[in-house]
């Protein structure tokens, strides 16, 4: 009884691990630009008032945590810089198998910036991002910017 447990134990873990290779190998690994993309869209979507295109650019943990209205009164209440950016910068970005982090610095209409870390995961139909933390620093080093 107790080899029969330990060999059904054994081969589940290798079909977990062969599983898990497998779709890590079907998740490649995002260019920098193709998460800037996804960023630009998004804030573009939120320049244009355009919550529900913003709102398909988030990943289905937050969709499933927050409606498309939860969505858009926390963009207002909470990130409301992000609806009238005058400039995007983009800094640097890791990844590590089916997530990344994004640095994305917002030049606001009165001239300060302010710096947001990205979270991506990849999803079946692409990298959707995961989540947004604000932070109040400056780039070390001034990185090209993408204007609006």
């Amino acid at each position: 009884m107790k080899i029969s447990f330990l060999l059904f134990f054994f081969a589940l873990c290798g079909v977990a691990f062969v599983v898990t290779h497998l779709h890590r190998k079907e998740t490649p690994a995002p260019a920098a630009r193709e998460l800037y993309s996804i960023v630009n869209r998004q804030l573009s979507a939120l320049r244009s008032d355009d919550f529900d295109s913003a709102y398909r650019h988030a990943a289905s943990g937050v969709q499933q945590m927050f409606s498309r209205e939860q969505f858009e009164l926390m963009i207002r209440r909470d990130f409301s810089s992000m609806t009238e950016p005058q400039r995007i910068e983009f800094g640097d970005v890791q990844v590590a198998g089916g997530s990344a982090i994004a640095q994305v610095f917002l030049t606001a209409p009165d001239g300060a910036m302010r710096g947001y870390l990205y979270s991506f995961t990849a999803e079946a139909d692409g990298w959707k991002i995961d989540g947004v933390q604000s932070f109040d620093a400056q780039p070390l080093r001034r990185p090209r910017g993408t204007q609006l």
